[in-house]
């Protein structure tokens, strides 16, 4: 059975983020391939009473190069599958990064903003690597994301992503956790397909065979010429 656990996340001094599992990692991969690589799913973190959209992917590429798409806040919008509408930097300083996004929710008919202040990775022992976003201002109730990416394996990591967006206009509970959860499903499946991509490119090329020219006796004895 799945064990909710609460991880520690240092965030602005702050410690306030969540791992969905405490499921050993070769559990979770060999649950994640057999689901075709990705699972999401709505739920309410220990502690708190808004649901949130998670999702997981498992990633042909290690932590190091999901991490680094995960933290690409300028290039959100390109890697929402147009879930956000507008990505950029405003503030960047020792700990923290503030970032601008708009989020069309509703099929498209309101249009959410907020700017998000990113904390810096924690990293576990294990090699587990968290980060989260909180909000600072929009035209939202709530808002937060965590990024959480673990090694799994040779070359391999698990991602996932914990998102809560609340608007402060009622809505459906179905429609806005329908929203999260695709959201987040989007989010990993972007960052993996990225990494993965960095990942090849970054593999140094095979080494060249070294074929060895078989002569025949004739040709052998004119000195290889045709």
């Amino acid at each position: 059975m799945k064990r909710h656990v609460a991880t520690v996340l240092v965030l602005l001094g702050a410690t306030t983020a969540w791992s969905v599992h405490a499921d050993d990692s070769d559990v979770v991969a060999a649950r994640l391939s057999a689901a075709g690589g990705t699972q999401k799913w709505t739920y309410v973190p220990p502690g708190r009473t808004e649901r949130f959209g998670h999702a997981e992917s498992l990633v042909a590429a290690p932590v190091s190069f999901a991490r680094d798409q995960a933290r690409d806040f300028a290039h959100y919008k390109d890697l929402s599958n147009g879930r956000i509408r507008t990505s950029r930097l405003v503030d960047k300083r020792a700990g923290s990064t503030d970032v601008y996004l708009q989020v069309p929710v509703l099929h498209g008919m309101v249009m959410l903003w907020e700017v998000m202040r990113f904390g810096d990775v924690a990293r576990a022992a294990d090699g587990t690597e968290t980060f989260t976003g909180h909000l600072v201002a929009g035209n939202v109730r709530a808002a937060e994301m965590t990024v959480t990416i673990r090694p799994a394996g040779s070359g391999r990591s698990i991602v996932s992503c914990d998102l809560l967006i609340a608007p402060e206009f009622a809505a459906p509970p179905s429609a806005v956790e329908n929203e999260l959860r695709d959201a987040a499903e989007s989010a990993v499946r972007a960052i993996g397909s990225h990494a993965e991509q960095k990942y090849v490119l970054a593999a140094p090329p095979p080494a060249a065979s070294s074929a060895v020219a078989i002569q025949s006796p004739e040709s052998a004895r004119d000195g290889g010429a045709p």
